[in-house]
């Protein structure tokens, strides 16, 4: 009866179980880069490609939109992104997803829902899909009707391209995503292969699947990204995970 109560629980709260098991974290494929003696080598820090445990986990199934943001903003008191005029969320932006966010105002956001941000392996192994191996949740090929990059105009609506085989939307483009961990170069040689968490400090945190202003090779389910977390800007948002 409990569990029934938590799976009902999550599936209301718009979240997708992603099952526990193994999977390949990391880039597979040679690039044109590797065959140069050119520094820096272009995404050097996603390999080696390693088999990763992870415990079965929720995250959410979309981006967490403005809409969703200005209802914990008005519940906290939390500072409004400042993009929105007065402290008001702009008209017609409930549905887009929140940006203008820092690591901390992320952090507070899924806190405050009972969640957490998640790591950069659970977001990886839900990007992916349950597919092994692929460059983008759907495949090898880039498709500009699975994602939204490439695009002057800004972030779209959350959820407007079909989901992956987990049935989690927007993993490629759109917003970059906050992820819990403190970026390292050496993560992938880490050697921590069961539920791994990252550096324990760092000056970055890590954000995942490329945004609408980026080119195909940074909207890949592989791609590592890093930040200062008192960034702001219109093209990283987030999800949550518990």
């Amino acid at each position: 009866m409990w569990l029934l109560a938590v799976l009902l629980f999550a599936a209301n709260d718009g979240m997708v179980r992603i099952p526990a098991g193994e999977f390949t974290m990391g880039r597979t494929k040679t690039t044109a880069d590797d065959k140069t003696n050119m520094r820096p080598h272009v995404l050097l820090d996603d390999r080696p490609s390693r088999k990763v445990y992870l415990d079965e986990f929720w995250i959410d199934a979309k981006e967490v939109t403005q809409g969703q943001y200005a209802e914990v903003v008005k519940k906290t008191g939390r500072k409004a992104p400042y993009h929105w005029l007065n402290g008001k969320l702009p008209e017609g932006g409930e549905a887009l997803p929140a940006y203008n966010v820092n690591w901390d105002d992320a952090n507070a956001y899924c806190v405050a829902n009972g969640k957490r941000l998640p790591t950069e392996a659970e977001w990886e192994k839900s990007a992916r899909g349950g597919k092994e191996g692929m460059d983008y949740p759907w495949g090898d090929k880039i498709d500009t009707k699975q994602a939204r990059y490439n695009d002057p105009n800004g972030p779209g609506e959350v959820g407007k391209y079909a989901p992956n085989d987990y049935g989690v939307f927007d993993m490629a483009g759109n917003v970059s995503e906050w992820c819990a961990d403190w970026f390292s170069r050496d993560y992938y040689k880490s050697g921590n292969d069961r539920n791994p968490k990252g550096a324990d400090t760092g000056m970055y945190k890590v954000i995942r699947g490329g945004a609408w202003s980026d080119g195909p090779r940074r909207v890949t389910v592989f791609f590592r990204n890093w930040v200062r977390p008192n960034q702001t800007t219109p093209n990283i948002g987030f999800r949550c995970a518990r």
